[in-house]
């Protein structure tokens, strides 16, 4: 785990390590120094492409000045009368209409312009001025703080642990020549020397059996009670301290709060701060590594994915220039479509109320749809006849030659105005008469009021003026704003075609080398196996290793009980044997010496 931790993994998982991500992190601050050949090459390129970047904000601004003019006209119907070419032009949510504009939009966001104006925005927002000189700042504090936690690993895992493995190891072993001797010793006892001494007692043929055996039996039950507790004993002084251990680093160390609240002990400190303050990045990474709640996202811990992310965008969008190189940049059609239609139905209105009110159906068919405009003309699916002013519905509502319209240009008798003939003058008139009327007044007042459309101009900032303006001027100024969109359009095919090399070939190469590093960093820095590593560990010296201790120290002591009831019975024999001995010995010695005072019968 210490080896893959700081020198990295080849294979499953996949990891960088800590030293060469140290390396890496400190060859992305060399390349993006503000001094550097790279970010001086961008610079270079963005100067260079700087006309094509414009070309883009020039069109999108006039695309979205020319809709938001032609929604304020088109988001209600004036007078009764309806915008054709604002919806047209903006789409309608009814009908699912996308509109010109919606599609010119559309267009370029598919078009590779929108792939070189990512990549240049991306580029000038993160690689140039303060940006770049956040992410480099951030990259060299990063950097600090994975030398920081190298040091915390090395001293926490390699110095303590991997330090005590010679130690370990002999005490293993020893514990292991102790457990087989032990092991043995008691093995020779029950198997040998108890039944020994027991089967001599038995048939010994002597008057006075020795009680030898059973003493050396009673002296090795003796033995192997004492190693038997000694053996408990040290398994008990290595079991209690261990399981301390994994509780401290189950529940105190190895959370969220426990490795701040341990940081001087871990080493999660800058050893050239002489007052030790814990680094917080530092700190991070080692909770992301080592706690069970952590991401592993190294990246992420040193608070350098955002401003590592431009290399996941530039990426996509080299890639997304590479498909799209082949497709024409701007399609011209679409701008030309757009002029036309501007320049043929931008003052095209319709009368279409919400509720008409009752006509006569022979002018009914004529007046409503009717435009604006003097003269019928063709509809824009070039099949219909939209009816104009000088229809012979107008001479049809009173009678042939008794209405005219002002803006008409036919037609005689009473002339019709924006507030003329009157209701009152008319009220005599039948209903369907009176309703003409008013529809006939009302295109009127559309064709009369000087300020009743929008025509807000934007000046060469993008400021823009709102302005009120007539019928006609609106006309004009719709097919002006569309020119304008064609113009910029153009422009913009010019430019992009010839940017096109330098965003695609030249800020590739000059960034390859950057994003390369950054994305090494991104996706082979995640060291989240290093948890499963240290619950390996954890689970093999906690659940395992400490139960089977536990375990052999209760069999231990087991085996000392035995040895101990073992011992009794044989200080029993031996003292049952030795004082019959004695006793036996000093009768015969009695009987010689004073055999003569046998009373005689």
């Amino acid at each position: 785990m210490a080896d893959e931790a700081l020198n990295g993994s080849p294979s499953g998982p996949l990891f960088l390590g800590i030293d060469a991500g140290i390396q890496r992190v400190a060859l992305l601050q060399q390349l993006l120094d503000v001094d550097s050949k790279a970010m001086t090459d961008i610079r270079a390129i963005l100067d260079e492409t700087a006309p094509f970047g414009s070309a883009v904000d020039d069109l999108l601004a006039k695309v979205d000045h020319m809709k938001r003019v032609l929604t304020l006209v088109g988001q209600q119907k004036l007078k009764e009368h309806t915008c054709w070419f604002c919806i047209r032009a903006i789409g309608s949510n009814s009908t699912g209409e996308v509109g010109l504009l919606n599609e010119l939009k559309l267009a370029l966001q598919t078009s590779s312009a929108d792939a070189m104006q990512s990549i240049r925005e991306t580029t000038s927002a993160t690689l140039t001025g303060q940006r770049l000189a956040d992410v480099a700042a951030a990259a060299g504090r990063g950097r600090n703080a994975l030398e920081v936690f190298k040091q915390a690993t090395a001293g926490s895992f390699v110095e303590t642990f991997l330090s005590y493995r010679y130690t370990l190891q002999t005490i293993e072993d020893a514990r292991h020549t102790a457990f087989l001797a032990l092991s043995g010793f008691t093995a020779v006892l029950v198997l040998l020397a108890t039944p020994g001494s027991i089967v001599y007692a038995r048939r010994s043929k002597a008057t006075y059996p020795s009680a030898s055996p059973s003493c050396a039996s009673w002296f090795c039950s003796f033995c192997a009670l004492t190693c038997g507790l000694l053996f408990a004993g040290g398994l008990l002084l290595v079991a209690i301290p261990m399981s301390e251990l994994c509780h401290f680093w189950r529940y105190d160390l190895l959370t969220h709060g426990g490795i701040s609240d341990y940081y001087r002990q871990i080493g999660l400190y800058n050893e050239a701060d002489l007052a030790r303050h814990i680094d917080p990045y530092a700190t991070d990474v080692f909770r992301t590594c080592f706690t069970g709640n952590g991401t592993g996202n190294i990246i992420g811990a040193l608070q350098l994915q955002d401003p590592l992310s431009f290399q996941q965008v530039l990426d996509e969008k080299f890639i997304e220039l590479e498909d799209k190189q082949a497709a024409m940049v701007v399609d011209t059609a679409r701008y030309e479509l757009l002029v036309s239609q501007a320049t043929l139905f931008g003052g095209l209105f319709l009368l279409e109320p919400d509720q008409p009110l009752a006509l006569d159906p022979a002018w009914a068919s004529k007046l409503l749809g009717s435009s604006l405009d003097p003269d019928d003309q063709v509809g824009p699916d070039g099949e219909s006849l939209i009816y104009g002013l000088n229809t012979p519905h107008v001479v049809d509502i009173g009678g042939e030659g008794r209405y005219a319209f002002e803006h008409g240009t036919s037609g005689g008798g009473i002339l019709i105005t924006a507030t003329e003939p009157s209701e009152a003058s008319v009220s005599n008139l039948p209903l369907r008469t009176q309703n003409a009327l008013a529809y006939a007044r009302l295109k009127e007042q559309v064709l009369s009021e000087d300020r009743l459309l929008r025509c807000d101009v934007m000046d060469g900032n993008y400021v823009v003026t709102e302005r009120f303006c007539a019928y006609e001027d609106f006309k004009v100024h719709v097919r002006d704003m569309a020119e304008q969109v064609r113009a910029a359009g153009m422009v913009l095919s010019t430019q992009a075609n010839a940017a096109k090399e330098l965003l695609a070939t030249d800020l590739k190469s000059t960034l390859q080398s950057i994003l390369m590093e950054v994305q090494q960093l991104r996706t082979l820095l995640g060291c989240r196996f290093l948890w499963r590593r240290w619950e390996d560990f954890d689970f093999t010296l906690c659940n395992v290793a400490l139960p089977n201790a536990i375990e052999c120290t209760v069999a231990s002591l087991v085996l000392a009980v035995a040895a101990l009831l073992l011992a009794f019975v044989h200080y029993k024999m031996w003292r049952h044997l030795l004082d019959n001995k004695v006793v036996g010995e000093e009768l015969e010695k009695f009987s010689k010496k004073y055999g003569y005072l046998k009373t005689r019968k």
